[in-house]
């Protein structure tokens, strides 16, 4: 399918769309709507007979985003990007069924990109619900309003990694609800298991965090190792996975396959910008 059919008419609701990786994947459904647009226009100014038709074929393919978050707010370094302000921004306790269930109304699909990292003043059980529950409730509201398709941000965790086990079990759960309550009754279901993600961490204040200065050349040598386990934990480009995401999320490159993972070397080799 291309862009410009499968990205007409729809409306993506990205829970922790106002965070580093949210924020990367409303880009790309941004990014991919603007090119579902340009293509429709291209494709109706090239026949004559359906010139006057154009505009309206535009405006038909474009993508509605709504970025769902604590706050309901955007990100204050986004605020002159133009992502940004074609984005809905909605407060949203991603715990609270009740507001998951209204923002997902009239939705075609849901993003769930929400987790806590395991710091060690956080207690287990809390480590599990911010990693599982805070994804499986936006999906279990998705699910009674109709919605078809999911995607979920989870994690490629390396093995003996100490401290990792309630991040590691948190995850764990939310993929086992997108494959075995939301991939049924002909809905789909993506996840996407990034090991760590490359990129430039923006803060609140206006300061950044060059991940990436790191990440990249570690990506490298473990690539250029040519170990597959070493791949599968190379850090990934925040691009591609946002990428990943938004193409999921919008029906592109669909395999009619109910279930799928997309590994991190997936996302690295696959989803390149």
């Amino acid at each position: 399918m291309s862009p410009a059919t499968t990205a007409a008419a729809q409306r993506v609701v990205v829970f922790g769309g106002s965070g580093y990786v949210g924020s990367a994947i409303a880009r790309a459904l941004y990014e991919a709507s603007a090119a579902a647009s340009a293509a429709s226009s291209s494709s109706a100014a090239s026949s004559s007979s359906s010139s006057s038709a154009s505009s309206s074929s535009s405006s038909s393919a474009l993508v509605e985003i709504v970025c769902a978050s604590r706050s309901g707010e955007a990100p204050k370094w986004a605020s002159s990007e133009s992502w940004a302000s074609r984005a809905t921004f909605v407060q949203c306790d991603a715990m609270d069924a009740t507001r998951c269930e209204e923002i997902t109304r009239g939705a075609s699909a849901v993003v769930t990109a929400i987790g806590a990292l395991p710091f060690p003043w956080v207690s287990a059980n809390d480590i599990v619900r911010a990693n599982g529950d805070t994804n499986i409730i936006p999906g279990r509201a998705a699910i009674k309003n109709g919605v078809t398709r999911m995607v979920v941000v989870g994690a490629s965790i390396p093995p003996l990694v100490p401290g990792l086990a309630s991040y590691a079990r948190g995850k764990a759960n939310v993929e086992a609800f997108a494959r075995d309550e939301f991939a049924l009754d002909g809905r789909t279901a993506v996840v996407l298991k990034p090991a760590a993600v490359s990129g430039t961490r923006r803060l609140g204040g206006g300061g950044i965090v060059p991940l990436a200065l790191a990440m990249d050349p570690a990506r490298f040598l473990l690539r250029a190792s040519g170990v597959s386990a070493l791949i599968e934990n190379a850090p990934v480009p925040l691009e591609n996975v946002a990428l990943a995401a938004a193409r999921a999320a919008l029906g592109i490159d669909d395999a009619n396959i109910a279930f799928r993972i997309i590994s991190n070397r997936s996302l690295i080799e696959d989803y390149a910008a």
